[in-house]
């Protein structure tokens, strides 16, 4: 396996996501391979390949990319990842643009368009907590299903120490058993709870709150407004103690995060030169 700093750019359509990404391109931030992630929940087999008719590929081909590819998956595989032929080229960084294939990353980046006119990043809205409380039966169920997802199951969960110990010792390994059914008995039994009202993230820009780089595409000086408050409530995101519960929850991290807003269309652009500079940062740190 290759070192390289992993890139994630992240953001809705249209927001201008390949144009950062070939910003950091023909800046030479680091010599990069690029790859389009498209996750499609019922593919079995991960696929890759480079079709010379796919719009972003040719994109980044033109603005230096070291190669490029497009990668389609229905679940997070690092190991597969890594072995694909895009990964086995030279390079210093890989950037990848849409889903992400796996769990970590050296830089997220979320390119957003600016909120609408009166429109604001947050929203009160209704947690579907029903839904929730199914999902942790299934969840269960799954586990439980036979020894190799239960031994998934806490190799997943556990420091990877207790869960050699659990998977080593029979009557550990019941004995945590029987505790996970029970859990499921007891979930099986409770009255589905009711939603509750809760601040959400706004339509269009989930994943922006985990993302520790996020760059506000304004187009015009009419977009500068509107991208001052989407701005304004990323710092509120860390700082309300309800909005941080409701949105980031108990994994949620207080570090401040990077915010730009920047003309993606102007390559002189002040606010884009800032944003490549913390891109810059981040991957000459992990390298």
């Amino acid at each position: 396996m290759r070192s390289r700093s992993l890139l994630h750019v992240a953001g809705p359509v249209g927001a201008g996501k390949t144009t950062f990404i070939e910003r950091l391109l023909e800046a030479e931030v680091a010599f990069a391979i690029c790859i389009r992630g498209e996750r499609e929940s019922k593919l079995r087999k991960e696929q890759e390949s480079n079709p010379r008719s796919h719009a972003e590929l040719r994109r980044y081909r033109k603005a230096g990319a070291a190669a490029v590819a497009l990668y389609r998956f229905g679940v997070q595989d690092t190991d597969a990842f890594f072995v694909g032929s895009v990964m086995q080229n030279y390079s210093e960084a890989a950037i990848i643009d849409g889903d992400y294939p796996l769990e970590l990353v050296d830089l997220s980046v979320f390119v957003a368009p600016p909120a609408q006119y009166g429109g604001s990043l947050l929203q009160r809205g209704f947690r579907d907590t029903a839904a929730v409380h199914q999902l942790k039966i299934e969840w269960l169920e799954g586990a439980l299903a036979s020894p190799e997802t239960m031994a998934r199951f806490l190799s997943e969960g556990l420091s990877e120490p207790f869960a050699a110990m659990v998977l080593a010792s029979p009557r550990v390994f019941e004995s945590m058993r029987d505790a996970l059914e029970s859990d499921l008995d007891a979930l099986r039994e409770l009255e589905p709870p009711a939603p509750t009202e809760q601040w959400t993230i706004a339509p269009g820009y989930t994943g922006i709150e985990r993302a520790q780089l996020i760059v506000v595409n304004a187009r015009s000086e009419a977009d500068r407004h509107a991208s001052a408050t989407l701005i304004e409530d990323v710092a509120r995101l860390r700082k309300d103690p309800v909005v941080f519960r409701d949105v980031l929850g108990a994994r949620g991290s207080r570090t401040p995060v990077t915010a730009d807003v920047a003309d993606l269309s102007n390559a002189k652009d002040a606010g884009l030169k800032k944003a490549m500079a913390r891109v810059k940062r981040s991957l000459r740190a992990a390298g």
